[in-house]
């Protein structure tokens, strides 16, 4: 194929066939990241365990929630610099070269290795299944296809979790391990196949070296203190000294990315108060995962004396829920984008809010319906905020911007779980310590909630009171051109 940039890549330059395959391949590169993340978690213990290093389950956790954490805003500007093509060939390769390498990770330097480089490759793509979506779709069937993409993502979980879990009970840790390269055995191939190749520059846009050394300085200091802080000590050297290193190079960050004649992440495009606004409800509006999937389970067996399966069974219907509205919500919302996004969001933040409102008076005597009630309107939210939210920021991005602009929307998603787990982590042990037994627990894990529901409430008020006027004055401007 001919080369070009990202920008001159519309609809139009692909026929119906090429645009059947490239979203087939984008929902393969979704199923496997997804299906990694899931499939790891559940097998990464018995694997630790079988090398002898079950203790550096933390790290190895950690190492590899900061490699895509890092590299999900650098992939998005090596896809405006090398073409999203490029990105994706060699992050997909390197990908399954590290997947398949911890079949024979029988030590934990490699182990690390594998983890580190398999979310350091995914990192790189894993905003272009939705930068695709704004290129191969008519805006109005974007929506539509952003609940597709949802739809693999709850999919690729489930399937994730469960099939690691089942291959290891059976002793196949080898098909445990290696099942989610299907997808990119298949979405690889396709897009490479079907998307056109564009030269090194062709965008005008280059490398920042200076800000790329600066962003993993600063990320990865804070973002280490922030995790080991709550279980060393705030007042450890090392996490003080973490900290002083991430702070310093983001403030340098700042300075030279606002000198570089082509920066790493352009600060111009904050200058959109539309778009900022965007990345703020998309960090509030992810803040509660933690308190999902780490103390709702937690609560479940150490306050209301439930099983592990009881804590398990909970998350089924907001399971189901998250394969099957996202379709109906992206029909519903291509109808009428303007009014309808607004009012996804809302609906997302007041779920959320609603929620773990109801899950702070949490008890030994709250039935198990009731959580499993709360627990599916998270459902119903992640699934009208993960269609909204890409293509609203999308709508205000200018084309040279969509790469480092739609991945920066998957980095304050991260960030948001990042920064979740470490405040609720300190609000749960504080208080937790604070009083013995069971009230202790109780009260930690109530302000953990609290703190979620106070993010659902404000996801509702940015949403319905701030974002709806910005984006209907942009709609009747566009009327009016």
């Amino acid at each position: 194929m001919s080369s070009t940039t990202n920008s001159s890549i519309s609809y139009e330059s692909f026929n119906s066939k090429q645009r059947m395959l490239l979203t087939i391949g984008s929902l393969g590169l979704v199923f496997a990241t997804a299906a990694y993340g899931l499939s790891l978690a559940t097998i990464q213990g018995p694997m630790l365990k079988n090398i002898g290093a079950e203790s550096a389950f933390s790290l190895v956790t950690l190492i590899g929630s900061m490699a895509m954490c890092i590299m999900t805003p650098i992939g998005g500007r090596l896809c405006d610099i090398y073409g999203m093509r490029k990105v994706i060939l060699v992050g997909g390769i390197i990908s399954m070269i590290s997947g398949i390498g911890f079949v024979f990770a029988n030590n934990l330097p490699l182990f690390i290795l594998c983890r580190f480089f398999l979310f350091l490759a995914m990192g790189s793509f894993v905003t272009t299944p939705y930068i695709l979506a704004g290129i191969i779709n008519k805006r109005q069937d974007v929506p539509k296809a952003m609940g597709l993409i949802a739809i693999v993502l709850g999919i690729g979980s489930f399937l994730g979790s469960y099939l690691a879990g089942v291959f290891t009970d059976m002793n196949m840790m080898v098909l445990a391990i290696l099942f989610p390269i299907i997808g990119l055995l298949v979405g690889v191939p396709l897009i490479v196949m079907n998307y056109p190749d564009q030269e090194k520059g062709a965008s005008g846009v280059h490398l920042d070296v200076k800000g790329t050394i600066l962003l993993v300085l600063s990320l990865g200091g804070i973002l280490l203190a922030l995790n080991f802080g709550p279980t060393s000590g705030w007042s450890n050297p090392v996490v003080l000294g973490c900290m002083g290193v991430g702070i310093v190079a983001l403030i340098l960050l700042f300075f030279v990315e606002s000198k570089a004649e082509s920066p790493l992440i352009p600060l111009h495009i904050f200058k959109n108060k539309e778009y900022s606004l965007l990345l703020l409800i998309a960090f509030l509006s992810m803040f509660y995962v933690t308190g999902l999937t780490t103390y709702i389970p937690n609560a479940i067996q150490d306050i209301m004396g439930q099983s592990t399966t009881a804590s398990g069974s909970v998350t089924i219907p907001r399971t189901i829920i998250s394969i099957i509205l996202p379709g109906l919500v992206g029909g519903w919302v291509a109808k009428n984008q303007t009014r309808n996004s607004w009012i996804s969001l809302s609906i997302a933040g007041i779920c959320i809010a609603i929620a773990f409102a109801g899950l702070v008076f949490i008890g030994p005597h709250m039935p198990l319906w009731f959580v499993i009630v709360m627990v599916s309107l998270t459902g119903i939210a992640d699934s009208f905020r993960s269609v909204v939210i890409t293509p609203a920021a999308q709508a205000v991005l200018t084309p040279k911007d969509m790469g480092i602009g739609t991945s920066l929307i998957g980095f304050f998603i991260s960030l948001s779980s990042v920064i979740s787990s470490s405040l609720d982590g300190i609000a749960y042990d504080t208080l937790r310590l604070s009083e013995q037994g069971v009230h202790g627990i109780t009260m930690g894990v109530d302000t953990v909630f609290l703190i979620s529901a106070i993010t659902g409430l404000l996801t509702f008020i940015l949403s319905t009171f701030i974002y709806r006027k910005m984006a209907e004055n942009r709609a009747k401007k566009q009327a009016k051109a």
